[in-house]
């Protein structure tokens, strides 16, 4: 997120030394690199918080230079406030984390990685098993940090998670969005979710309110798809091949989603994300372009 912010901080140095134009002209300048930042990583919630951000700054300036200064100064500030944020949640989470548990985990999430070092350093033993988390693997990835540091890790793949269950006590995920209905993360997060409510096992999200919005703000869920040959390089014709990394977790599946505000209840979680309002300006240029980011 912090390349996000220094696109601002270009924006404001490209044009701080140019003949002054109009507020209205900075803004739109701003609003339409909003755009594209929340159109290349449409699933990710901080993007569009940050995006919501400098362009409410930049509507309340009062001159040509100073609404990109507010713009820059605004997704900056934002920034930070996720990032202290996004460490107070990894606190919470790994209060969860207790003396010999067992906690599955999908994906890579940096702050589920700070809550198992946060956990480590407070003196717990416990055990991680990790999925691959198919297709870019970055379970492998998350699984050597964590090995590093000493932590016992078990990999498997994404399909084994269920016949594992009954040596799972928890399972911890993050998560890319969090909406009123649903919870977006990794591919393979609703069938883990569910494989442990089978089981009877609690189901937690640990991310900060950045990742919060309303799904009403802009348009339905666009699936994305990623290239087939991540899937099967070289498919034989004749074979359809559907890649997604990301999926909406209806939020009923989760216990509890970990944030900096301590362990939210389905129902909490959900009012958060509906009070999370987008700028119109934002919202109305996004949809111009029919821009499907849910």
């Amino acid at each position: 997120m912090r390349r996000a912010g220094d696109v601002f901080s270009l924006l404001k140095a490209r044009n701080v030394d140019q003949p002054s134009g109009s507020v209205q002209e900075a803004t739109q300048a701003i609003v339409e690199v909003s755009v594209a930042l929340v159109c290349a990583q449409p699933y990710m919630s901080p993007l569009l918080r940050l995006a919501n951000a400098a362009v409410s700054a930049a509507r309340n300036a009062a001159d040509f230079q100073g609404t990109f200064r507010s713009a820059e100064e605004a997704a900056l500030r934002f920034i930070e406030d996720a990032q202290r944020a996004a460490h107070a949640s990894a606190l919470h989470a790994a209060n969860l984390i207790r003396d010999g548990l067992t906690i599955l985990t999908h994906s890579r999430s940096s702050t589920v990685l700070e809550a198992f070092f946060e956990a480590q350093h407070a003196g717990r033993e416990f055990s991680i098993i990790v999925t691959e988390s198919r297709p870019m693997l970055e379970g492998r990835s998350l699984g050597e940090s964590l090995a590093g540091k000493g932590i016992r890790v078990t990999l498997i793949a994404d399909a084994a998670a269920s016949l594992l269950m009954d040596q799972v006590d928890l399972v911890l995920v993050g998560a890319d969005r969090v909406t009123p209905e649903h919870l977006v993360n990794k591919i393979g997060t609703r069938m883990i979710a569910l494989a442990a409510r089978e089981s009877g096992l609690p189901v937690y999200a640990v991310c900060d309110s950045s990742k919060f919005n309303s799904a009403g703000y802009c348009g339905r869920l666009k699936r994305h798809e990623r290239s087939s040959s991540e899937l099967w390089p070289n498919a034989p014709r004749g074979i359809d091949i559907v890649n997604r990394y990301f999926e909406p977790v209806p939020l009923a599946h989760f216990t509890a989603i970990i944030t900096e505000a301590g362990a939210l209840s389905i129902d909490e979680a959900s009012r958060r994300a509906e009070a999370a309002s987008i700028d119109k300006a934002l919202v109305d240029a996004v949809q111009r372009l029919r821009v499907e980011i849910r």
